[in-house]
């Protein structure tokens, strides 16, 4: 079973971030849509695909390290406004 991962909410919508270990430049976002390979760079997630792999090969990422994927909408869960 997975862990939370990093989770960012998006709008209305919540994504968490994992770790793709057999390609370590890589995350996976889930979102409402599905999940995503996501490159691990700035804007990361203009390049984004479906993601088709394992899950047991997924780690939970706890810090993004300062990187922003791009996630139109998107702050961390933890900086997030009070609603």
């Amino acid at each position: 079973m997975l862990g939370m991962g990093k989770t960012i909410e998006r709008g209305y919508a919540v994504v968490t971030v994992y770790e793709y270990t057999n390609t370590p430049r890589y995350w996976i976002v889930h979102d409402d849509q599905g999940y995503w390979l996501v490159p691990a760079r700035d804007d990361g997630w203009s390049e984004r695909s479906p993601f088709v792999g394992h899950v047991m090969a997924l780690r939970e990422v706890s810090d993004l390290g300062g990187i922003d994927l791009g996630i139109s909408g998107a702050c961390d869960a933890d900086e997030a406004p009070a609603s």
